[in-house]
C-alpha cells in the first residue's frame, strides 16, 4: 500500500513540474515586477555638513543605487529638492524646529536626471555648494537651521521609501586654518655627553583639502616659556640661538594637507637641564592661522647621569615604624632600597597623623650637581600629589630648586630642576591625594659628579 502511495506522489510531482515549466518558475513570475529594480540613495537621512570658505565651491558627492532581482534592467530617476512647504510639513512642524531651505543660488547639481543602462549599478551625483551664499543665509537668520533636502523619485521605477531622502543640514561655514598638528608639551629626554645632533620633525597642516601652494612663515616666541613656567611650575629655559636651526619659510604644496618643519638642535652644546623652543606660525599666504595650534612648544631634557645611591641614607619628619613592618615598609630608607614593592609611609598607626608638609631628606654622602629628580608612587596607593625639591650643602641652608606634580600612576616620574650643587636634597610634600597620608616607593637623583 505504501509503495502505491509513493508512486502516486511521484507522478503528481512530475505532472506539476511539467505544468510549471516555462511559466510559474520563470524569474519574472516568481518575483513581483516592482522588485525587479529598486532605486535608493547610498547616503540617506539627516546629515550635518560644515562648509569651508575656500572661495571655491564645496563638492559633496553621493550615489543613487540600482538594485533588485534583475540588475540588467534599465531605469530612470530624478533628484529634486523639497520645497519649504514640504519641509515644514514633514520636518519643521513635527519636530518643532525652524528648518529653512537654502536658496537655489547657493548650490547646483551636476546631474538631476539619471538614466541607468543595463550595465549601470549606480549613478554618481556631485552637489556643489557655494560657501559665501550659505554664509550669507546663516548670518541673515542665525536662529534657523539651514537645509538642503534632496529627494530621489521615478515615474516608472520603484524607490526604497526608507532611503529616498538626503536631508543635509548646513551647520556652519568656516575659514580653513593652518596650524601644527598638536600643541602639547612632550618632553623628550637625552643623556648629557651621549647626544649630538637632535632632529625633530614637527607636522603642520591645513584642515581641508588643499588645491594651492601655501607659503607659511615661522618664528620663535620665547615669551611663551615664562608663561608656561608660571602656569605649570616648570623650569624650562630658552635654547641658545646658536644651538638650533629651521626654515623660516616653507611651502605647503597643493595636493597635500600636511608636511613637516624640521628642527635641528646641537645637543652636544647643551648643559643638563630643561629647554624649550616655542615655534610659532606667524604668516600664511592663504586662509588663516589656527587660533589653537599656532604654536608648537618643542621641549627637550638633557639628563644628568643617574647617580649611584650606594651608601646614601634617608630620614623623614614622619614615618610609620610599626604598622607597615609586615610588608617590610614604612621607614624612610625604603625609598633607597631599589625594591618597588617596599615604600616609605607617613605615620598612621593608632590614629596618629602628621600634618603636611611631609619631608624626606636624602644624604648623598658627597656633593653632586643635581640636575633632575625622580619619584615613584607606592604601588596601588598613589598618595603623593605635589611639592618641592630643595638642595643643601650643610643641611641647614636650603635652596628651592624645583617643583613637582605627581600623576596617580606607577613608574618613575622625572622632574627637571635648576641644576644645583649640594650634598643633601629634600623632597617636600605639600599636597596629598589622600588627606595627610604620604608614601613613596623610590627616590632617584640625576646629576654630574
Amino acid at each position: 500500500m505504501k509503495k502505491i502511495i509513493y508512486l502516486s506522489l511521484l507522478a503528481s510531482c512530475l505532472i506539476s513540474l511539467g505544468a510549471c515549466e516555462g511559466s510559474e518558475y520563470d524569474l519574472e513570475n516568481q518575483v513581483p515586477e516592482k522588485f525587479h529594480k529598486i532605486l535608493y540613495l547610498n547616503i540617506s537621512g539627516k546629515q550635518e555638513m560644515t562648509l569651508y570658505n575656500t572661495e571655491e565651491d564645496n563638492v559633496y558627492s553621493f550615489s543613487v543605487i540600482k538594485a533588485g532581482s534583475d540588475p540588467t534592467l534599465s531605469a530612470k530617476a530624478n533628484i529634486t529638492i523639497l520645497s519649504q512647504e514640504e519641509v515644514d510639513q514633514q520636518y519643521s512642524d513635527l519636530e518643532g524646529v525652524n528648518y529653512k531651505v537654502i536658496s537655489p543660488n547657493a548650490y547646483s547639481l551636476d546631474n538631476s536626471q539619471l538614466d541607468f543602462s543595463a550595465e549601470d549599478g549606480y549613478k554618481l551625483v556631485n552637489l556643489s555648494l557655494k560657501p559665501r551664499e550659505v554664509m550669507t543665509a546663516i548670518e541673515s537668520n542665525p536662529s534657523a537651521i539651514w537645509v538642503l533636502p534632496l529627494y530621489v523619485s521615478s515615474e516608472n521605477d520603484s524607490i526604497n521609501a526608507t532611503k529616498n531622502q538626503l536631508f543635509l543640514q548646513l551647520k556652519e561655514v568656516i575659514t580653513p586654518t593652518i596650524g601644527f598638528k598638536d600643541s602639547y608639551v612632550n618632553v623628550k629626554a637625552y643623556t648629557y655627553g651621549l647626544v649630538s645632533t637632535i632632529s625633530e620633525k614637527i607636522p603642520f597642516k591645513l584642515d581641508t583639502n588643499n588645491k594651492w601652494d601655501i607659503e607659511c612663515g615661522f618664528m620663535v616666541n620665547n615669551e611663551y616659556i615664562s608663561q608656561y613656567n608660571n602656569t605649570n611650575g616648570t623650569l624650562f629655559q630658552q635654547l641658545p640661538e646658536n644651538t638650533y636651526s629651521f626654515e623660516q619659510s616653507m611651502t605647503l604644496p597643493g595636493g597635500t594637507t600636511s608636511t613637516d618643519l624640521v628642527v635641528k638642535i646641537e645637543g652636544s652644546q647643551l648643559q643638563p637641564g630643561d629647554y624649550m623652543l616655542p615655534i610659532k606660525i606667524n604668516s600664511v599666504s592663504r586662509f588663516e592661522i589656527s587660533s589653537t595650534n599656532a604654536l608648537y612648544p618643542l621641549a627637550i631634557r638633557i639628563m644628568g647621569t643617574q647617580l649611584d645611591r650606594t651608601g646614601w641614607t634617608a630620614e623623614a619628619n614622619t614615618e610609620e615604624l610599626h604598622g607597615e613592618i609586615g610588608q617590610n615598609s614604612g621607614p624612610a630608607d625604603r625609598v633607597l632600597d631599589g625594591d618597588l614593592k617596599t615604600y616609605w609611609h607617613s605615620i598612621w598607626e593608632n590614629g596618629q597623623h602628621h600634618d603636611l608638609p611631609h619631608e624626606l631628606i636624602i644624604d648623598a654622602q658627597k656633593e653632586y650637581t643635581f640636575t633632575q629628580f625622580a619619584l615613584v608612587q607606592r604601588e596601588g596607593s598613589n598618595y603623593v600629589k605635589a611639592g618641592e625639591f630643595l638642595v643643601s650643602s650643610d643641611k641647614k641652608h636650603w635652596e628651592t630648586v624645583g617643583k613637582f606634580s605627581l600623576k596617580r600612576e606607577s613608574g618613575s616620574q622625572i622632574f627637571g630642576i635648576t641644576p644645583t650643587k649640594g650634598r643633601y636634597f629634600k623632597v617636600l610634600i605639600t599636597e596629598s591625594y589622600s588627606g595627610t597620608n604620604s608614601a613613596l616607593a623610590e627616590v632617584y637623583a640625576y646629576g654630574l659628579k
